[in-house]
């Protein structure tokens, strides 16, 4: 009898056993299947949120750098107090009475009224404002040159000389280093009978005599960051100005 019960004992603690050893196994690789997978897909999400930070960051940045210069490149030849000299018919402008003092591939310099209306002060006078491409600290940097009628021609005073990539303050940072051509200019040819070629690219540098003849520039501006684990992320912007005074 008492054989007979241990041997009921043993069959009941039997059935009660746990998972065995190949149950366990299955189990674990179908956690370890699911957690891999979640895994996964915070690491995509990671990457894609490094990815857009970054691009929003440099969008910003090319955006409103190339919002300020087209802002300023409309305005070119607006000049209500004369700063440069009015010119009799025929006349031929001197490079101090041009309204763009000039033109390359990564720089423009030019007079025009952009910070204040018509005045008495030096304030009301205009401006002169140049934007150039430092290829060396990838900056994109802007001038100002104070008018004073105690200087001589153009009657600007200088600001204050270049320190390395701090001064003056860039308004656009991590530039491209491919880059080489920031401006581009186009004058328009009454002749040309396609309409759709009107506009002719004048090469850079532009020659003196052609300063005058601009009426249109592109900007283009390409700048890029790295991304953690998302490799380097590039933007590209361009704005085609037409100069309203010239």
């Amino acid at each position: 009898m008492s054989a007979g019960v241990m041997n009921i004992h043993d069959a009941e603690r039997k059935g009660e056993a746990g998972f065995t050893l190949v149950e366990a196994l299955i189990g674990v690789g179908i956690f370890a299947i699911v957690l891999l997978s979640i895994l996964q897909m915070f690491a995509t999400n990671r990457v894609t949120y490094a990815k857009g930070e970054v691009k929003v960051s440099i969008q910003q940045n090319a955006r409103a750098a190339l919002e300020l210069i087209s802002r300023e490149l409309r305005m070119v030849g607006y000049d209500p107090n004369h700063t440069t000299p009015l010119l009799g018919a025929g006349t031929t402008p001197a490079t101090t009475q041009r309204a763009i003092q000039s033109a390359t591939a990564t720089g423009i310099r030019f007079i025009a009224d952009v910070n204040n209306p018509a005045g008495t002060g030096p304030d009301g006078w205009g401006d002169m404002i140049g934007y150039t491409y430092d290829a060396t600290c990838r900056q994109l940097r802007r001038k100002a040159w104070v008018w004073d009628s105690a200087v001589l021609p153009p009657n600007f005073m200088a600001p204050p000389a270049d320190n390395a990539c701090v001064e003056p303050p860039p308004i656009a940072e991590q530039l491209d280093p491919a880059l080489t051509t920031v401006f581009r200019y186009f004058y328009y040819d009454a002749a040309e009978p396609n309409p759709n070629l009107k506009f002719k690219e004048l090469a850079s540098p532009v020659a003196a005599a052609d300063l005058m003849r601009i009426q249109r520039i592109v900007i283009q501006v390409e700048t890029e960051d790295v991304a953690p684990m998302a490799g380097t992320q590039d933007f590209r912007l361009v704005s085609d100005v037409r100069l309203r005074n010239m």
